[in-house]
């Protein structure tokens, strides 16, 4: 067997191979052995009927079974030979097969991105504090007042702070957004940072029955994304407005919120600690995300198009088997997602095998302990709770992902945040 590469073009491969004439035959006389013993046909018993007849009946789907058989006993010494990393089934093509004559293929494959150093140069972050200030509790406490204050009906005009209930008819809709031209009692809370400003600013002083017409210009990033950037006229009239009573920030008040806190200082204590979990957590996340794209960014190498069409596969099969709609494009607008899937993938695998980096048991039993605190179980219960949902090569996964950033955390240069760039991942040319 002779083999040669042909082309190479990015991570693209055009293998030539010729297979022995010797070994055709063979083949050739196998597979008509094999249909010699299987064909059912009209006239002959089992086994008997002539070759010249298989030949004739059977000459096409034989050469397909050659041809198959063929490529496939040969293939893996060809990549053998030529110490090729495939991440492609291949292509073949250009063939001519005949009895007593080499078997001469094509192979078009696509073979793995070599990956000789990995480059941790450069990878910054901003220093930055867990440390909750008073003005955040503060904020905290001034929410759940809200959440837990008495709303109740006034007569008078309209305050920012007030709940209003309004009837809307659309008066000038020049993009066409909204097709309903009227909504009734629609509940609006003036004091929301969700509400639009012009509602904010035009609505209070008005009184029940009378109307009022804004135009809201809606931000580029308004949360609905078909009102986004768009700017609609509407006639607004009041049909009821309240006012919210606020509790008192007493003792009781504390115990309401929570049954197991007793005094504000203690209510507030608590939201002190939350705050510092939610902020420490908060800014773990946005250092892994960064630290990832700052690495990848710094990492960049052609991936297969065979590995990355996989990926979108198996990424489309999830989202139909959650009923979700999916088509060409939204197939398309997560390639840039699969490409760096994986680029992930096939750096941090070079550096678990260069760093030496796996799972160990002690790995897993502090994870399982985490989980346990977490949910208020003892050890033997979170490892029943485990096992029982399969959950166990994803708990491998996570630890392994977690040693990996501690990993790429532990190259990081730390910079004053005023100094550092969030688009680079640099510190800024002062």
């Amino acid at each position: 067997m002779k083999s040669e590469i042909k082309s190479s073009e990015g991570l693209a491969r055009v293998i030539e191979v010729e297979v022995d004439a010797a070994t055709v035959d063979a083949a050739f006389a196998t597979a008509y052995k094999k249909y010699t013993k299987e064909a059912k046909l009209k006239g002959f018993r089992p086994g008997k009927a002539p070759l010249n007849v298989i030949k004739t009946t059977f000459g096409d789907a034989i050469k397909e079974d050659v041809v198959e058989e063929l490529v496939k006993s040969s293939y893996p010494e060809v990549i053998k030979e030529l110490d090729l990393k495939v991440a492609s089934f291949p292509d073949v093509s250009g063939y001519e097969l005949k009895e007593g004559a080499p078997l001469v293929y094509t192979a078009k494959v696509e073979v793995m991105p070599e990956i000789e150093k990995i480059d941790y140069e450069g990878l910054t972050l901003p220093e930055t504090d867990a440390e909750v200030r008073d003005s955040e509790v503060d904020t905290v406490v001034d929410f759940l007042r809200k959440k837990h204050a008495e709303i109740r009906p006034v007569e008078r005009a309209i305050e920012k702070e007030d709940v209003i209930k309004i009837d809307i008819e659309k008066t000038g809709d020049d993009d066409k957004v909204l097709d309903a031209d009227k909504f009734d009692d629609v509940e609006i809370d003036l004091s929301s940072a969700l509400t639009v400003a012009e509602f904010k600013e035009h609505l209070p002083g008005l009184k029940v029955g009378e109307e009022k017409e804004v135009e809201v210009k809606y931000p580029l990033d308004y949360n609905n994304k078909v009102l986004a950037g768009k700017a609609i006229k509407y006639l607004c009239k009041v049909k009821e407005v309240k006012e919210r009573i606020l509790p008192e920030l007493t003792d009781a008040f504390a115990a309401q919120i929570d049954e197991n806190i007793a005094t504000m200082l203690e209510l507030k204590l608590k939201v002190r600690e939350d705050l510092g979990k939610q902020k420490t957590m908060d800014q773990e996340k946005y250092k892994s995300n960064e630290v990832q794209r700052q690495f990848l960014d710094k990492n960049q190498f052609d991936v297969p198009n065979s590995m990355i069409e996989n990926y979108l596969d198996s990424m489309m099969e999830e989202f139909e088997k959650q009923k979700q709609k999916v088509d060409e494009n939204s197939r398309e607008q997560y390639r840039p997602m699969a490409v760096n899937g994986i680029r992930w993938s096939l750096l941090t695998n070079k550096i678990m095998t260069d760093e030496k980096i796996e799972v160990l048991p002690e790995d897993t039993e502090k994870w399982i302990k985490r989980f346990a605190d977490n949910y208020n179980m003892d050890m033997e219960k979170a490892k029943e709770v485990l096992s029982g949902t399969g959950r166990i090569q994803e708990l491998r996964n996570s630890i392994l992902d977690e040693k990996l950033i501690e990993f790429l955390l532990s190259k990081v240069t730390y910079i004053p945040e005023k100094d550092w760039s969030p688009e680079s991942g640099v510190t800024e040319d002062k």
